[in-house]
């Protein structure tokens, strides 16, 4: 009798155990969700605030971008994420969208595209969403200025953020979220992520393999 209570008492505990780590991830994904979500809809924000009408490839980028988190904020309930959604694209124009989103806030960002016009099987929300933090961790740690850059290595794309200012440095404090995320991000769209910190700055490479290698 008394063999049987205390097995009873571990899987009680056991259970309990289970139960707080499911409602931590859960909490986490929602977390991670509405810092999504608040992104696009500051620089909407910030958009609609500028004078004149705002650029239709700003507003279709962030809108993709809050689609994302929206997904994810749904699928946070039942402690996952949305299912990243392949698609045959150029993520040249992704790319570009997430640049355009600073112009007129006072922040420097630079395209020197050499890629040429690639073609990636990719969920182009989740490369937006990792450019989108990328973009602002490098723009907040490198003095309001940043270097998007496009190349072909071997069968992959590859796409850089630079800064001046070592954004991508692991002991800078307040960006661990935004960096988990875009690794995460990348990784669902088939391709991994790389931080090179150096005393000129720090460069985040986006890898993806290119879909007509």
């Amino acid at each position: 009798m008394t063999a049987a209570l205390a097995i009873s008492g571990w899987l009680a505990a056991l259970l309990a155990g289970w139960r707080v780590l499911a409602l931590g991830r859960r909490l986490e994904l929602v977390a991670c969700a509405e810092h999504e979500l608040r992104g696009p809809l500051a620089a909407l924000t910030l958009a609609a605030a500028r004078s004149g009408p705002v650029p239709a490839n700003v507003v279709e980028g962030q809108l993709e971008r809050a689609r994302v988190a929206l997904a994810d904020l749904t699928e946070a309930r039942c402690g996952r994420r949305a299912r990243a959604r392949a698609e045959r694209h150029n993520p040249r124009a992704v790319a570009e969208r997430a640049a355009a989103g600073w112009a007129g806030t006072g922040a420097e960002v630079s395209i020197d595209w050499r890629a040429g016009d690639p073609t990636v099987n990719a969920d182009p929300g989740r490369i937006s969403q990792a450019l989108g933090n990328l973009l602002s961790n490098a723009l907040e740690h490198g003095g309001g200025r940043a270097e998007l850059r496009g190349t072909r290595a071997g069968g992959h794309l590859r796409i850089e953020v630079a800064d001046p200012g070592g954004a991508g440095s692991p002991a800078r404090p307040g960006r661990g979220r935004g960096l988990s995320i875009a690794t995460r991000a990348v990784e669902e769209a088939g391709g991994r992520l790389r931080l090179v910190c150096g005393p000129d700055g720090t460069t985040a490479s986006v890898e993806l393999p290119l879909a007509d290698a």
